[in-house]
């Protein structure tokens, strides 16, 4: 159920002709989604009282066009026996603000959206009577709003913590080569894995949405090592084969356990019989494996492709170290 309200200026205002018949233009508008099952408003009891009062005269089926007989309907609905809080679902007792009920089949956030959408572009291609303003509310339109804030904010944060942590890698290996180069395990498992979220349909919910700003420190790490380890053997050697041999021996196998280790950790939560834990499970398990991939395979690619202008050999160490110089004139 979400729920469509209009609100006058003054008393009376929803007892107003034009704005019953407005109401019933709304209401069959939001019946033409396939998504909307019924919508209910005060128009309708003002049409059953006055088809009733009539002698059940189809041609009475319709609303009045003056306040007065809008008003002595809903007068005599009151009157009539029944529970007078029962109209006041759909009206308050000044007739001040009016409720459509809109009754829907699903309760999707995507359907939702579209009958509100739906809705909000009448409004625009259909100004309400003068003084007369509408807003949606109920349940599932909290709860798009709520999405809706939510992907935003998350969004707007992922990317203000993805130019933080490139800055930060910048200053770190006092490089700008070396913050672009180490951003690359992160940026292709964030791609990566959101590019599978979206191909098998798994909705943007909170768990995915909390774990996106986990994403970056994980992805990050094995790279800072790699790297950092890397640099600190080639200052010693200046010999980039030397280093490059020395950076699989010791790092890349304490990163490659570290990857295997923690992701297989990851594993048991798959088991869980509650959707979140196996999200949790599922999205840290791929952070381990993508970014230690991408970590051992694509940054030894680099930077045994560009060791020359990522590893170069300073001037002072040709001195001590002829064979290094000449390994890279060679």
């Amino acid at each position: 159920m979400n729920y469509l309200v209009f609100e006058g200026l003054d008393e009376n205002d929803m007892k107003k002709p034009e704005v019953q018949r407005y109401l019933e233009a709304m209401q069959r508008e939001l019946e033409k989604d396939p998504i909307v099952g019924a919508v209910t408003g005060l128009p309708d009891v003002v049409k059953k009282v006055r088809f009733e009062f009539f002698g059940a005269d189809s041609s009475k089926l319709a609303l009045p066009d003056n306040v007065n007989e809008i008003a002595q309907m809903l007068f005599l609905y009151e009157m009539s026996g029944g529970d007078p809080d029962d109209l006041f679902k759909f009206v308050t007792p000044e007739y001040d603000q009016v409720n459509l009920w809109v009754q829907m089949r699903n309760g999707d956030n995507m359907a939702v959206s579209s009958v509100v959408e739906r809705g909000n572009r009448f409004l625009l291609e259909h100004a309400p009577p003068s003084g007369i303003t509408a807003r949606w509310a109920g349940l599932p339109y909290i709860n798009i709003e709520w999405q809706h804030q939510m992907v935003s904010g998350m969004r707007s944060s992922l990317m203000a913590s993805y130019i933080v942590v490139f800055l930060m890698m910048v200053f770190l290996f006092r490089s700008l080569r070396w913050g672009l180069v180490s951003m690359l395990p992160l940026t292709i498992t964030v791609m990566a894995i959101y590019a599978f979220i979206g191909f098998i349909g798994k909705p943007y919910d909170m768990p995915v949405a909390i774990l996106s700003s986990l994403t970056l420190g994980l992805s990050i790490d094995f790279a800072i090592h790699f790297i950092q380890r890397l640099r600190t053997i080639h200052k010693r050697t200046s010999d980039f084969r030397k280093s490059f041999d020395e950076i699989f021996q010791g790092a890349g196998r304490a990163i490659s356990r570290n990857v295997l280790v923690i992701a297989i950790g990851f594993v048991p939560m798959l088991f869980s019989t509650l959707v979140p834990y196996i999200t949790v499970g599922a999205f840290f398990l791929a952070i381990m494996v993508v970014s230690g991939l991408v970590t051992m395979l694509l940054l030894p690619a680099l930077v045994r492709t560009f060791h020359k202008t990522l590893l170069p050999v300073k001037a002072d160490d040709s001195e001590t170290v002829p064979a290094a110089v000449e390994h890279a004139r060679r």
